[in-house]
């Protein structure tokens, strides 16, 4: 192999292995072009609006460069060592970026108010105009590419990317503010519209940083995914033989769900059933969501050979009782009745809804009913 067959090899591993890796590169490359045009253009014209957001774009650079190492390491499959893969590289670095941004934050926001209690004026030369129109096209370019992380992110849902798109997102505000700031300096010349659009710039700073800081904070500590677990819960008993879902268990790892899912299933199926329905729930679970990796433990339920028995446990597992049970077995298929005590403060689409979700447990855990009628009534009547 050649030289070049290496480097054009290597390139194509680095620049275009996947998505995630090539926005990670082009928000680098894009950083530090921006991070120099407003630091020379920040000095010449004295403004510390523009110097701030200079600032604040080296620490995108640098950033950019973490989310580009993290994205990497994330992609690696699962080894030895790491048998969940490698996805919290991803929650890392994104805590990594939310400190960097703090303290960028903070320092931009002591400068302004420096800057506040001695102001002093801008040169207003033709650099200033130089810098309108640079912040003009910053503006369209970095709108331009937190696009496309918004895109990427919705399909990747990298903690990286987030986190990256966090910095993008800011830029485009902090561009407005800087851009504003010296237009009204220009028409005003006022000194206090240069050190507060600074101030302004380190408040919206410190607060999507204090954010992103929770948000990685929450997976690195396996806080449950919201709203996941009761998702999973319905999705799972509609699959046909779960009988409960005693319990569901989630955490987030970079873009990759790992959820633990117990069901019970009838005690007298065959191992092979058991299986087709332990792989039904993997189907149903991915279906809410295709990240999910998910592992499904099954459990037999109670060996009742009484469907009364069965009718009454199922009831008691939804909060209410059931009584005049009736059951007819035609030819090995089973045709139940019952009456169904309710709140009598429940409406009427609640009251369905419940014996409903009863019915359907019925015949998840007794596939053989043929037909079951159920009457419902307020408790106590």
């Amino acid at each position: 192999m050649s030289a070049g067959e290496v480097a054009n090899g290597f390139v194509g591993d680095v620049h275009v292995a996947n998505e995630k890796q090539r926005l990670a590169i082009g928000s680098l490359v894009a950083g530090i072009v921006i991070s120099v045009g407003k630091l020379v253009l920040g000095i010449v014209i004295g403004s510390l609006a523009l110097i701030s957001d200079a600032i604040h774009s080296t620490a995108d650079v640098v950033a950019a460069v973490i989310t580009l190492i993290a994205v990497r390491v994330s992609d690696l499959p699962a080894d030895a060592t790491h048998n969940y893969g490698h996805g919290k590289i991803e929650n890392l670095s994104a805590f990594g970026e939310s400190l960097i941004l703090i303290l960028t934050a903070l320092g931009i926001g002591y400068a302004a108010v420096i800057r506040l209690m001695h102001p002093h004026r801008l040169f207003h030369t033709s650099a200033a105009y130089v810098a309108i129109a640079l912040m003009a096209v910053v503006l369209i370019i970095t709108t331009y590419r937190a696009i496309r992380l918004v895109r990427s992110y919705a399909t990747k849902r990298s903690s990286a990317l987030r986190a990256n798109l966090l910095h993008f997102v800011l830029d485009v505000v902090s561009a407005v503010v800087v851009l504003v700031s010296l237009i009204l300096d220009q028409l005003t010349h006022q000194l206090w519209v240069d050190p507060v659009g600074a101030l302004l710039i380190a408040v919206i700073i410190l607060a999507a940083a204090m954010r992103l800081a929770k948000q990685s904070v929450d997976v690195l500590m396996d806080r449950a995914p919201a709203g996941l677990e009761s998702q999973l819960q319905d999705a799972i008993r509609r699959v046909p033989g779960v009988s409960e879902v005693p319990r569901v268990r989630a955490r987030q790892s970079g873009s990759q769900r790992f959820v633990d899912a117990t069901i019970v299933v009838p005690a007298k199926i065959s191992l092979e059933e058991s299986h087709r329905i332990a792989t039904s729930v993997e189907l149903a679970a991915d279906a809410v969501d295709e990240s999910i990796d998910v592992m499904v433990h099954v459990e037999p339920g109670p060996g009742f050979d009484d469907p009364s028995s069965v009718v009454r446990s199922l009831a008691e597992g939804l909060k209410f009782s059931v009584h005049a049970i009736n059951v007819q077995n035609i030819y090995g298929r089973l045709y139940l009745s019952f009456h169904v005590d309710v709140p009598a403060n429940w409406t009427v689409a609640d009251a369905h809804a419940k014996v409903s979700e009863l019915e359907s447990r019925i015949k998840a855990r007794m596939p053989n009913v043929a037909e079951i009628h159920s009457h419902i009534e307020p408790a106590g009547k």
